[in-house]
């Protein structure tokens, strides 16, 4: 824990005298809240003083390439985590997250923070999820699984891997009193293994005051945008987000629509971007594309600032699928015409023809089809990217999201 955290207890000293049904707090684990505009979901929990969250003090993502710190806040406690990915020899992702301070945290503040309630953010399938249920039920406490898992485990996993991840969630259901998943698929296969309580809720919502529809022409100047019809994918660049797909549509596109232009923000898999590079420059197409690193989420606010058109053609990859789509959320938000695919769980967050179009998943023409329709439609464009705003807002926004979560743990 950091030393600039030991006054907690005497912050905390003096409770709401209001409670949950349960009479305590609830503390939340794990590294997703480890991104501030994640954690700020909880900003508008209507008991928000009862939540406090043990988060790893740092933690890397995308090769190391992308670095986050623990926000400083009253509330968020800070440990050592290991494990940050999921392809180590022989334990591949068991312990991804792992926390080994969650005992001794424990220990040292369950009775002086009145926690009652433990909700851990990592998969059901993890080790590192056991220690934390089996721990929590040592200490008598309410525990909550968290999963955004939308494919059956069975058709993952097979033989002695399949017995291992039944086993150890078996074991985490055992030691939980409920789960928490991100997407309505995740509801219907974690109600194959328990007819404990579950529900359908994202871990987080979105920032809709924040990201708004609004225009920067000082981008446009910086980057020579201004005659331009932009279409954007901001993401992890991994083969299964697609991305290689808009360049080779962007090709077909710039035939009919010649001002059309990309801009590709993100980083990730160092052999795919490399491929990418190689893309463009096979489709003689380095003036209409434009490359930016990870960004920040003001930077995000600012490029979908001057986007015409989100593309974002994710894909089945090894066992994975889309599990909800939270930069099409936030594009949404800020009001954008958005094209995906009918892949994973996208379709609980864009409706096809009411808030962008989804297109079949791994099909260059379809791709191609559906941003000509767009660049060639700006009242299509502005209808659909007013109702992509104003389904987020009633559905997942920051109040909503955290609404959901009180509502459950009452009960």
């Amino acid at each position: 824990m950091s030393p600039e955290r030991s006054n907690k207890s005497e912050i905390y000293a003096d409770l709401s005298a209001s409670r949950t049904s349960y009479g305590m707090n609830i503390l939340i684990v794990g590294y997703p809240y480890i991104r501030e505009n994640y954690l700020n979901t909880f900003n508008f929990y209507p008991e928000k003083d009862k939540v406090f969250f043990l988060l790893p003090d740092v933690w890397k993502v995308k090769g190391g390439k992308v670095v986050y710190h623990a926000p400083k806040r009253d509330n968020v406690f800070t440990a050592k985590a290991f494990f940050s990915h999921s392809h180590y020899p022989i334990i591949g992702g068991l312990l991804k997250g792992w926390i080994p301070s969650f005992l001794g945290f424990m220990m040292k503040n369950k009775k002086r923070k009145n926690i009652g309630t433990v909700i851990t953010l990592t998969e059901p399938i993890l080790l590192s999820t056991l220690y934390q249920s089996t721990v929590s039920k040592l200490f008598g406490l309410r525990h909550f699984l968290f999963t955004w898992e939308n494919i059956a485990y069975d058709a993952k996993f097979h033989s002695l891997n399949l017995f291992l991840k039944n086993l150890i969630i078996r074991l985490n259901i055992f030691f939980s009193d409920g789960i928490i998943c991100g997407n309505k698929k995740g509801v219907a296969i974690m109600g194959q293994y328990t007819d404990k309580p579950i529900v359908n809720i994202p871990f987080s919502g979105i920032d809709t005051d924040f990201l708004k529809p609004f225009m920067t022409e000082k981008v446009f100047r910086d980057f020579n945008f201004q005659d331009k019809l932009l279409f954007t994918f901001v993401g992890a660049l991994e083969f299964r987000k697609g991305v290689h797909l808009i360049i080779e549509a962007l090709s077909g596109v710039l035939k009919t629509v010649p001002n059309a232009h990309l801009i590709i923000a993100g980083t990730g898999d160092i052999e795919y971007e490399k491929k990418l590079a190689n893309l463009i420059k096979e489709h003689n197409l380095t003036a209409s594309v434009t490359q930016i690193s990870w960004l920040n989420h003001e930077e995000l606010r600012t490029v979908f600032a001057i986007t015409d058109i989100f593309v974002y053609p994710s894909m089945s990859y090894k066992g994975w699928e889309e599990q909800l789509g939270y930069l099409l959320m936030e594009a949404s938000s800020a009001g954008k015409a958005i094209i995906s695919t009918d892949s994973g769980s996208i379709d609980e967050v864009i409706i096809n023809h009411k808030t962008g179009l989804l297109v079949e998943p791994d099909s260059v023409m379809a791709l191609i089809s559906a941003m000509l329709t767009l660049a060639k439609d700006s009242s299509l464009r502005e209808s659909l990217g007013v109702a992509a705003r104003q389904y987020i807002i009633e559905n997942f926004d920051y109040k909503i999201v955290a609404r959901k979560f009180y509502d459950f743990l009452e009960k």
